[in-house]
């Protein structure tokens, strides 16, 4: 007895020291309860896509709000029966359970939770913190006879029920009469409603998902303190007893675009705040298209990988794929994952060479060399001779961009590259292995693709952007996002390699990427098949995919086999829709036939011609002069003519692509 009479003279002075300072704290602390709108609850932030499609909402709480005709009475009965039996009577504090927990709490020597009414426990929920203090119990006291003062019984009673946990995720009875019968609040039978009632206690514990036996047991006891208020007959209590509990099982919840939302919620609660974000309703504007994520999402198959898909005209995200499947794994591989970007790392390269007055007609020798020690080779280890800058790119030819990268520098590559957004790059990248994408640590799907928006789009770098306009809950505007761009490339710099990279999906590389309408774009093959790549666009559209196994192994697939996944995708995204080629700048002439080993203006006798665009006053001036052999066409092609197999059933593959 000593023990406790210490404990009850230390609480003593404790509550005569510190309780008018207390007082006083706690009720100019109080958060304001004017209205019956303190008493809502937190509502879920809506998404939209780019046609104000609903794509999703960000909540904390899967909370459905009802009114109290909405709920059976049943519940209602259950819950005061259980939890405040006096709910009625009092006026917000309970003073004889107050009395029961403060003899608890002096004989555990600590303040230990309990004698709270409905309405505190609605007070502490909704308004406070859950911290264990004094000073936080005699706030919920004060704020429950405000509560009751400003509130009837039924509207307080009314919150309570949509406010309160129930477990597995659902918040409010009505959500967890779906969850848990997959029906609505008001058709719940007595058992079915007592089983309800008694989760609140323990919803990880009496949960009928985790445990039936301590669900039933625990719906016996309430059923038990339903007829000791009088609210049920012991016969109806036995009935309710004995009826067997009907599941509606667990279901998952389907969410599109999983990786794009992560993505958004990152910038929002960045902005707003964690509450703001998944409690207060907010309406979010994004640029997503969601025809075009469900066909990026169907993209990859059984590969793992990622996806993005942006407008190069103002660098709106289209679509974001991090993986093959987000419950799998929820890494977004478009930001996460570094990796080497093997070729389609090359058109920097050919961008800095134009950069510095080469042409598409340049000529380089394709043949075995040595650089103190470094032999680079080729995919398909043959050698080319003399070749055209546009036929070493299109077939991604490893020893011309070496030794381009020998000419130009690999300092301004680099340094070009940065300035369109590759931020992985390190000092020690400044070797020629990185003019094939050998780089130190590599790059990222984000980074890469959206660098290429400059090539489609005229030299203009367009930075990715997700959101479009954010409203608060009133449907004020809080953001309207602006553009952003950046001038990285001459316009005529990037038509030019734009028109070099059509090459690839004419004849070169990435012929799988063929979808009929003008497009460009670049293949990529890592040492030993270890990540694939194609990057490729139209003038509205760009499209990134890369094809990696996390943990490096083989994936078994080029570069080549990629455009092939690009080709489908964009076949469906474009589809009915017109069809449009790349502006070209005042000052560039294109589609000049050239001998693509001399570089030189094509006669009938050239083996191999191409059509490229030059700077006015770049183009070749001479012809080739070697005797006849075949008749030059007339005319570059509008659109690569042949129709080919589709990539899975090509005997071949080529590996450094």
């Amino acid at each position: 007895m000593r023990k406790y009479a210490t404990r009850c003279i230390v609480i003593l002075l404790i509550c005569m020291i510190y309780l008018p300072l207390n007082i006083t704290y706690a009720f100019f602390g109080l958060p304001d309860t004017d209205n019956l709108e303190n008493l809502q609850h937190a509502a879920a932030t809506q998404v939209f896509d780019i046609n104000g499609q609903l794509i999703s909402k960000l909540f904390f709480e899967n909370r459905i709000v009802v009114s109290i005709n909405n709920i059976s009475p049943y519940i209602q009965q259950a819950i005061i029966a259980n939890e405040d039996s006096r709910f009625y009577s009092h006026w917000g504090i309970d003073p004889v359970g107050i009395v029961r927990a403060i003899w608890v709490d002096i004989r555990q020597g600590s303040f230990i939770e309990g004698g709270s009414t409905i309405t505190q426990q609605l007070a502490k929920n909704m308004f406070l913190t859950q911290e264990r203090t004094f000073t936080r119990k005699l706030k919920e006291i004060l704020l429950a006879l405000v509560i009751e003062r400003k509130f009837s019984k039924q509207e307080i009673l009314q919150a309570y029920l949509n406010q309160v946990y129930f477990g597995e995720g659902a918040y409010g009875a009505e959500a967890a009469a779906q969850v848990y019968f997959g029906k609505r609040a008001k058709d719940l039978t007595l058992a079915e409603s007592a089983l309800i009632a008694g989760l609140p206690r323990g919803p990880n514990i009496y949960s009928p998902y985790v445990d039936t036996k301590a669900a039933l047991q625990r719906r016996s006891e309430v059923l038990t303190g339903m007829v000791k208020e009088g609210y049920i007959t012991p016969e109806q209590a036995q009935r309710s007893q004995t009826e067997p509990i009907v599941l509606a099982g667990k279901k998952k919840r389907v969410v599109q675009a999983s990786y794009f939302l992560d993505f958004l919620s990152q910038e929002l609660v960045g902005r707003y705040g964690a509450n703001r974000v998944y409690k207060g309703g907010l309406k979010v504007y994004t640029t997503l298209d969601i025809k075009q994520q469900q066909a990026a999402e169907a993209v990859l198959g059984q590969y793992q990988g990622a996806v993005l898909a942006l407008d190069p005209r103002n660098g709106y995200i289209k679509a974001m794929v991090g993986g093959r499947n987000y419950e799998e794994s929820q890494i977004n591989r478009v930001i996460a994952e570094i990796r080497q970007p093997g070729s389609a790392f090359k058109p920097f390269l050919y961008a800095a060479a134009l950069n510095q007055g080469l042409t598409a007609s340049s000529v380089i020798v394709d043949e075995p060399i040595n650089i103190n020690g470094y032999k680079p080779q080729n995919y398909d280890k043959k050698n080319r001779g003399p070749i055209t800058l546009k036929k070493a790119l299109r077939w991604s030819v490893n020893v011309a961009a070496v030794k381009l990268g020998q000419q130009v520098g690999m300092d301004q590559v680099l340094n070009l590259a940065r300035t369109m957004g590759i931020s992985t790059l390190t000092a020690e990248d400044n070797n020629l292995a990185a003019a094939l994408g050998g780089l130190t640590q590599g790059v990222n799907l984000f980074e890469l693709t959206a660098a290429y928006t400059a090539f489609a789009n005229s030299g203009i770098l367009s930075k990715p952007i997700g959101i479009i306009k954010v409203l608060d809950e009133k449907d004020q505007v809080l953001e309207e996002t602006r553009l952003s761009q950046q001038a990285v490339l001459k316009p005529e710099t990037a038509y030019i390699l734009t028109d070099m990279l059509k090459g690839v999906i004419a004849n070169g590389t990435g012929t799988t990427a063929n979808i009929g309408r003008p497009a460009a774009g670049k293949t990529g093959t890592t040492d030993n098949y270890e990540t694939a790549w194609f990057i490729g666009y139209t003038p509205d559209l760009l499209l990134g995919i890369y094809v990696g196994n996390d943990d490096r192994k083989p994936v078994g697939i080029s570069g080549t086999e990629v455009a092939g996944m690009w080709n489908k995708m964009m076949s469906q995204v474009t589809a009915g829709t017109p069809s449009s080629d790349f502006a070209i700048p005042p000052n560039v002439i294109s589609g000049i036939a050239i001998c693509a080993d001399t570089g030189k203006l094509a006669t009938k006798a050239c083996p191999e011609i191409e059509y490229s665009a030059f700077v006015k006053g770049t183009q070749p001036t001479t012809f080739d002069t070697r005797p006849s052999l075949v008749p030059i066409p007339k005319e570059q092609p509008s659109t690569p003519a042949p129709e080919r197999k589709p990539f899975w059933k090509l005997p071949w593959r080529l590996p450094g692509l």
